[in-house]
């Protein structure tokens, strides 16, 4: 997704609200006072109530949004504008960039953000046999001299890469590999 369609799903801060409650539906809503996952949606009071123990539940309770005042809209925003790039924007600039005049709450938010994506990060780890190389990326380069060719090139970037095999355990490496001895 980019800017422009991000605009387009998401103009309003009740089309964040509504793509934020059919996600939270999707996933589940759980009642903290008795677990229950059954519950109905009070439309005047924009809460789910538990059909066991009529425990309310709020949109934003549970999520990284729990007990922020920040509009679904700046949430959406903000997640948009820290995910849209690879490079890191400082709290300062994200308020600029959302017109917020707290730069306490921003950088609040920043880091919320931020643990939940490394919460997120942390799901995909590498395990069993995991295989380990060497790779080359061409990059750019403003150059104009005649460049080396091959390993050596000035245009090639030397970088590691690990990926998980599919193979289950060392047997099946060692017939793999028709080795014999694999520590």
């Amino acid at each position: 997704m980019n800017i422009l369609s991000f605009m387009e799903e998401f103009p309003t801060g009740s089309a964040c609200k509504a793509h934020f409650k059919d996600q939270r539906e999707k996933e589940g809503v759980i009642c903290k006072k008795c677990s229950s996952s059954s519950h109905y949606w009070l439309k005047a009071k924009d809460q789910w109530q538990c059909k066991t123990c009529d425990f309310r539940t709020t949109l934003k309770s549970g999520s990284i949004m729990e007990g922020s005042k920040v509009d679904f809209h700046t949430w959406y925003k903000a997640m948009a504008f820290m995910t849209f790039s690879k490079k890191t924007n400082s709290a300062s600039e994200l308020q600029r960039q959302l017109n917020h005049p707290k730069y306490d709450t921003i950088w609040r938010l920043m880091h919320k953000i931020r643990s939940a994506i490394g919460k997120r990060y942390a799901l995909y780890q590498l395990e069993r046999v995991v295989e380990f190389d060497e790779g080359y990326f061409e990059k750019a380069t403003s150059e104009k001299i005649k460049l080396k060719r091959g390993r050596g090139s000035q245009r090639q970037m030397n970088v590691a890469v690990m990926a998980a095999t599919p193979l289950e355990d060392l047997d099946t490496v060692r017939r793999a590999l028709n080795v014999d001895t694999l520590r």
